[in-house]
């Protein structure tokens, strides 16, 4: 099997901030993956927070070799084998393996002339609304992206820093839309515990990961205490956390660079729907080909937040669009992404 990797540098329209710090550059890479004629692309967006840069991709990429040798099926299977090694060689390296497992599945629709969703057995009229962020910035900026996102019917606002209140307010004032929030673990049991009362007060719809993911009692305390939905996000990154950490939230939010891919993925929504718990299908800052592969699974999902494609300033793919605020998925083979021309 051949491999090429494109390094790609993407831009956000605006500086995103939140409770941890401000980007407004990120480097993605375009992994694509050759068999008997046909490619399958992928998307690897790695995160300084889960210990990814574009040094370890690049490293992680030169040292799997003859590893990816074998049948595209076969090399998927390594790939999501805790035992194998092909997944030894790629285990701290998240967004690699992500970008391998969406190209395999490209490959695979491609082959097949069906679209991945067709052949994860997900019904695409049953994509949910995603929602759209609007970071932490000064009020008029603030109102700049509310007025930006017209087309949104839910908005996503971060929170977890002095004044978070205010900022929601003036969000849920301008546009009058239903509202999420997400404290990137910025608040403590208390603060949280008070927060989610004015949450509730003021009909927000859930709230995502409000405390740091290593507070593991007081996360199960918030639980069994706020008054409005917890979703576990730093706290989850791959299947073995949903059995550690269901008692501590609500619901979870699966990104596939913290995951592993689409097989990853899979796993963890069937982990979470053993634990009763609600599923949300979320994103990092990626282009359209890593935020499209996520939207194949939206329709098993009870959430979207899938806008990291509509965050950039220039977005090299087309892929998943939006109409009225519902993902609409691409009806062609694979994982339906083109290049812009």
């Amino acid at each position: 099997m051949h491999l090429e990797i494109e390094p790609i540098q993407v831009e956000a329209a605006h500086p995103f901030r939140i409770a941890r710090g401000s980007k407004v550059r990120r480097d993605v890479f375009v992994i694509s993956l050759t068999s008997d004629g046909i490619t399958g692309m992928g998307e690897a967006a790695p995160q300084e927070f889960y210990g990814e840069n574009a040094l370890t991709v690049r490293t992680a990429i030169q040292s799997i070799g003859r590893l990816l040798d074998g049948e595209p099926e076969d090399v998927r299977r390594r790939l999501n084998d805790r035992q194998s090694d092909l997944h030894r060689a790629l285990g701290p390296h998240a967004s690699v393996r992500a970008a391998l497992d969406m190209a395999l599945w490209d490959m695979r629709g491609r082959r097949e002339a069906q679209p991945v969703y067709r052949l994860l057995g997900a019904d695409p009229s049953r994509t949910p609304l995603t929602s759209f962020t609007i970071g932490i910035d000064v009020p008029e900026v603030i109102d700049e992206k509310v007025d930006e996102a017209r087309i949104y019917q839910i908005l996503k606002v971060k929170v977890g820093v002095p004044g978070d209140l205010e900022i929601l307010d003036r969000v849920l004032a301008r546009s009058g839309k239903r509202v999420r929030v997400d404290a990137n673990e910025g608040w403590d049991l208390e603060t949280a515990l008070e927060k989610t009362v004015e949450l509730y007060r003021r009909h927000i719809e859930l709230c995502e990961q409000p405390l740091p993911h290593a507070c593991h009692d007081d996360l199960r305390q918030l639980k069994r205490m706020s008054a409005v939905p917890v979703i576990l996000d730093e706290s989850i990154v791959d299947a073995r956390d949903v059995d550690t950490c269901y008692d501590q939230g609500h619901g979870i939010n699966i990104k596939l660079m913290k995951c592993g891919g689409i097989t990853a993925a899979l796993e963890m929504i069937e982990r979470a729907r053993a634990h009763r718990l609600q599923v949300m299908i979320g994103c990092m800052l990626e282009t359209s080909l890593g935020v499209t592969a996520a939207a194949h699974l939206s329709p098993l999902c009870d959430y979207a937040d899938l806008d990291g494609n509509l965050l950039l300033r220039d977005d090299p793919f087309t892929g998943v669009h939006v109409e009225m605020g519902r993902l609409v998925l691409p009806q062609a083979p694979g994982l339906g992404v083109e290049r812009r021309r």
